[in-house]
């Protein structure tokens, strides 16, 4: 049976919106089954204790790792808080605060008695017909906590953490960068870096768009000296650190215990994870492109996840609960609840799937004491 939130101690661009923009395709190749892409009334609220806490006091540090780095998962004696379920457990994870995680996706978790985890953008926190739907209310946000939901950051302005890398040099006179992806093109006006090495130039975004020779960021400016295929582009460190810090600030200030961080677009690299390291305990996309993580030596900040209804079959997501029951692993699973094919119906089939090989839910907080190392 779908482990019950009673008595529980809860404390891409794949699909993500863009502006303007036509959807890319989804990153990562996983190598497996699970990559097989095609395109294409609730019960009662379960009684559940809540992932909120009070206010962070002004003037004082919020709770959770608050910039002291990684928390310690295990008791004091070294052993872990939970004991791993035989069967395995799933986290589920709804990116991007839409309405739909609402409206959709809580009637069903409530009729099987199982959390989630919901991944937040402050700044468009309650915005109304934003990028093609509404964003969750901070009272909704309230009453997924307390159905024994985990509220993550998402950031405070869905911008990609980690970084792009060029497909072809990039000569001093040209303002057009063709990056593996031009996730760093969609906020004009920021500033972003080019680096090879120690050799560094930045300048601001104005857009993105395709030409011939691909999809491209558009700069306002030139870079004034080359960079040959494979320099990286990315978002200054002081703009990482800012969007990652401050939306970890804000929700606590909301009154939400946070420990979760989901990384916009699915980027997250070596570059991302030293600044999400300073303020959260985990990072439930770090390696996208599969959902099995090995129950041994589980690293909260290089958790795999996968889509468990875009980008995906029944058959191939069936065979990924197989996985993940034989092996009592832990399986993350995520879905963004605004596009047409996230259905309540397509999640409670899921979550029938789930309940038949008796594989525990839980959310990201109660995978990482049931299955991180101690640090």
């Amino acid at each position: 049976m779908v482990g019950s939130l009673e008595g529980s101690d809860v404390a891409s661009g794949r699909g993500h919106a863009a502006p303007a923009t036509a959807e890319l395709p989804p990153g990562g190749s996983g190598g497996d089954g699970w990559q097989d892409r095609v395109d294409g009334g609730p019960a009662e609220q379960a009684t559940a204790p809540s992932s909120r806490s009070g206010p962070a006091e002004s003037g004082t540090e919020a709770s959770g790792s608050g910039g002291s780095g990684e928390p310690d998962w295990n008791d004091a004696d070294g052993s872990r808080r939970s004991a791993r379920p035989e069967n395995g457990a799933v986290v589920i994870v709804y990116d991007d605060g839409p309405i739909e995680d609402y409206t959709q996706a809580l009637p069903a978790h409530r009729e099987f008695d199982v959390p989630a985890v919901s991944g937040v953008v402050t700044e468009w926190i309650g915005r109304e017909d934003h990028l093609g739907t509404d964003r969750m209310t901070l009272s909704q946000l309230e009453e997924l906590a307390d159905a024994g939901w985990e509220i993550a950051s998402h950031t405070t302005d869905h911008t990609a953490v980690g970084t792009a890398a060029l497909r072809a040099d990039a000569a001093p006179g040209d303002a057009r960068l063709y990056p593996d992806h031009v996730r760093h093109g969609f906020h004009g006006g920021l500033t972003v870096e080019v680096a090879d090495g120690d050799r560094i130039v930045r300048e601001s975004v104005a857009g993105h768009g395709s030409d011939g020779d691909g999809a491209y960021v558009e700069l306002e400016g030139t870079l004034g000296e080359a960079f040959p295929a494979g320099s990286a582009l990315r978002y200054p460190p002081e703009q990482v650190r800012t969007t990652v810090a401050e939306s970890k600030g804000e929700l606590e200030a909301l009154g939400f215990d946070v420990e979760t961080f989901l990384a916009p677009y699915d980027v997250f690299d070596d570059y991302s994870r030293p600044f999400v390291a300073e303020r959260y305990g985990g990072v439930v996309n770090a390696r996208p492109g599969s959902p099995i993580n090995d129950p041994e030596g589980f690293d909260p900040l290089r958790t795999r996840r996968d889509y468990f209804i875009e980008y995906t079959t029944p058959e191939a997501v069936r065979g990924r609960l197989d996985e993940v029951a034989d092996r009592g692993a832990l399986g993350v699973i995520g879905a963004h609840t605004f596009k047409p094919e996230v259905t309540t119906e397509r999640i409670r089939e899921t979550l029938g799937w789930i309940d038949e090989r008796d594989i525990e839910v839980l959310t990201m907080r109660e995978a990482c004491e049931t299955y991180a190392d101690g640090r």
